[in-house]
């Protein structure tokens, strides 16, 4: 397993530019560092500042909310990746429980609409 030790020098993107790279909203990247599935260093002036890999923790986590996944579960994933971490197996296995969580979601739809189509819902 290979890992980095995360730098405060490593810590230089800006909330906007988080926002813009990943996709979301400055506010969005506030509320996924509330939920601690992205966090950043604080300069001297008190501005955040985030390392590269919380473009991708932000991805993933909307691609967990996506398959129906809390940002708690989204957090609970995120933290078993060290920060700045270039082993691209830990992020594989991390987009295999969103793999996971979506089939599971799928197939539990899939029951419910079976469910309905007998309208065996209605007899009860």
């Amino acid at each position: 397993m290979t890992t980095s030790t995360r730098s405060p020098l490593d810590a230089h993107l800006t909330i906007s530019e988080v926002a813009s790279k990943a996709g979301v909203s400055a506010n969005a990247v506030r509320y996924y560092e509330r939920y601690r599935v992205i966090t950043a260093e604080r300069t001297a002036g008190n501005a955040r500042r985030f390392t590269i890999d919380a473009i991708c923790r932000i991805r993933l986590a909307v691609a967990a909310q996506r398959v129906g996944l809390s940002l708690a579960e989204s957090a609970e994933i995120l933290a078993e990746i060290p920060p700045m971490s270039p082993d691209l197996e830990q992020w594989s296995r991390a987009g295999q429980r969103l793999i996971d969580a979506g089939q599971a979601r799928i197939a539990e739809l899939a029951s419910v609409v079976d469910e309905y189509r007998t309208l065996e819902f209605l007899r009860s």
